[in-house]
């Protein structure tokens, strides 16, 4: 049941990032976590960190009316699908709600995103704009004026120098360094540790120090 000023919500995934954001959103009193969505229909009735497992959108509406669900998060690694869940829910007339960690270092953003999920130690300066279905990893550093598009995710430990911009539905792997005023491009995968350097266009692979073009990202 609905404690009192909480909502029940619900996150649609139970993998790395499911277990992630369960654990992030325990410290916001805002929430209650009542389970899990799950694609997978061999999970349906089995528990995940103790709370129910539930099979795909086809049961929302069953779930909504039954917990009182008013809210929820997909928490999946893969950008597009994460971005097709929080569609579902969103269709389903839920909220789609944050998860920040309440140690995660945030001074006067210009903006940040429904749906952003940012991990213990995550930094975001001042003017960085934050787009929608964000996820940002523990350790990375979105510095000042910089920007990222929606349903980006910027793994642990990626700094950004200042005025960076990061396009829609791209990957910048652990470690990776983006020099400041370098504009990247949508759909890009940027590789584990590179050094980006120079404008990347849209849908490639850049990786290595400096960070160079390998193939078309598809």
């Amino acid at each position: 049941m609905t404690t009192k000023n909480r909502k029940n919500i619900v996150l649609y995934g139970c993998g790395d990032m499911g277990f992630q954001t369960y654990n992030i959103l325990k410290h916001n009193a805002n929430y209650e976590v009542v389970g899990f969505l799950d694609d997978n229909l061999n999970n349906k009735g089995k528990s995940f960190l103790e709370l129910s497992i539930y099979s795909d959108s086809d049961e929302l509406p069953k779930l909504i009316d039954e917990h009182k669900i008013e809210g929820g998060i997909a928490t999946i690694g893969n950008n597009k699908i994460r971005y097709g869940k929080n569609q579902i829910l969103k269709a389903a007339g839920l909220q789609i709600i944050t998860a920040i960690h309440p140690q995660a270092l945030i001074d006067s953003p210009e903006h940040i995103g429904e749906g952003t999920i940012a991990e213990i130690g995550a930094s975001i300066h001042p003017g960085a704009i934050i787009g929608e279905g964000v996820f940002l990893g523990g350790g990375s550093l979105v510095a000042h004026g910089s920007m990222v598009g929606k349903y980006s995710l910027i793994a642990g430990g990626v700094i950004f120098g200042g005025g960076v911009k990061v396009g829609d539905f791209t990957l910048v792997g652990v470690g990776a360094s983006l020099s400041p005023y370098v504009t990247i491009g949508n759909n890009v995968l940027i590789g584990t540790g590179a050094a980006v350097t120079k404008n990347l266009p849209d849908n490639v692979v850049a990786v290595g120090v400096p960070a160079r073009i390998l193939r078309e990202n598809c």
